[in-house]
């Protein structure tokens, strides 16, 4: 419930955010990619979750089935506070193995002395780190990620700064994920 009026209350924060940000970046696009890669051990692998926005971002919810089997996959941990949300408040993770489901909410905390300047600006970057293990070897030609509404009314979605939501593209892929914080070129760091 807390959840929910935190949401409600940043959506409301956010229609007095600039609208003129939304075109700072007309290139980019709303997009969620998953890079997939093995872990540590042969057991583990990790999925990067990398956020593309074009407006402001108040909000996310990510819902995701993953694949094969619902006895092959265990969810070791979830990091979000590594990345573009890093500031946000996210809930607990709600990971159903039977169904080999995840849902995970993020939004900007409101409950202290914040601004709007909090919110997401257009870019893109990390978003989440969410490691697995399985019973063998991770089947990382076999694993498969996809964006699904989950019950009761949850999508991939970002709640921007106009109080309007968005659905992101979601893609795939089998690599690892860019550098971050990225390098600027010509320093070290």
């Amino acid at each position: 419930m807390a959840t929910g009026v935190l949401l409600v209350a940043a959506v409301i924060w956010a229609g007095w955010y600039p609208a003129a940000m939304a075109a700072e970046k007309s290139e980019l696009q709303n997009k969620v990619t998953a890079f997939v890669e093995k872990g540590k051990t042969e057991r583990e692998g990790v999925v990067t979750l990398w956020m593309a926005n074009v407006n402001p971002v108040v909000g996310i919810t990510l819902p995701f089935k993953f694949a094969p089997g619902a006895d092959s996959l265990h969810l070791d941990s979830l990091f979000v506070d590594c990345g573009r949300a890093a500031h946000f408040r996210a809930s607990q993770p709600k990971y159903e193995a039977e169904s080999q489901t995840l849902l995970v909410a993020m939004m900007l905390r409101l409950d202290s002395i914040t601004t709007i300047d909090d919110a997401i600006p257009p870019g893109d970057g990390l978003l989440a780190r969410i490691h697995f293990s399985a019973e063998k070897t991770f089947p990382l030609d076999a694993f498969r990620i996809a964006a699904v509404p989950l019950p009761p009314q949850n999508k991939l979605m970002y709640v921007i700064n106009t109080a309007n939501s968005v659905l992101p593209e979601f893609e795939m892929v089998r690599k690892p994920a860019p550098e971050w914080p990225p390098v600027k070129k010509g320093k070290t760091p």
